[in-house]
């Protein structure tokens, strides 16, 4: 039971909010990740092949960036497939 104080006004309550989480599946994160990972090494693929056929707009360290991407989109990939496989172990493992 609460009693009003004359000029007083009561303070609302306090709800801590998390941050936002996009509310997609995890087939759709495997999927899209792979997805980049895929496109990415094509990309590096054809500008490799671009400056080893001397075009001169392709230069090594056009080549050197986007195998950099790939690789990186590639070990994400790799990540989020071992973080997934790690939490479906321990829910395995939790007792109950």
């Amino acid at each position: 039971m609460s009693t009003s104080i004359a000029g007083v006004t009561p303070i609302a309550p306090v709800v801590e909010q998390g941050p936002k989480v996009d509310a997609t599946d995890l087939a759709g994160s495997f999927g899209k990740a792979l997805a980049d990972a895929r496109g990415l090494e094509d990309k590096a693929s054809e500008a490799a092949q671009k400056f080893a056929a001397g075009d001169p707009s392709m230069g090594i360290h056009e080549v050197v960036i986007a195998a950099e991407k790939a690789n990186i989109a590639v070990r994400y990939a790799t990540t989020l497939k071992n973080k997934a496989v790690e939490a479906y172990r321990e829910l395995m493992n939790t007792q109950v």
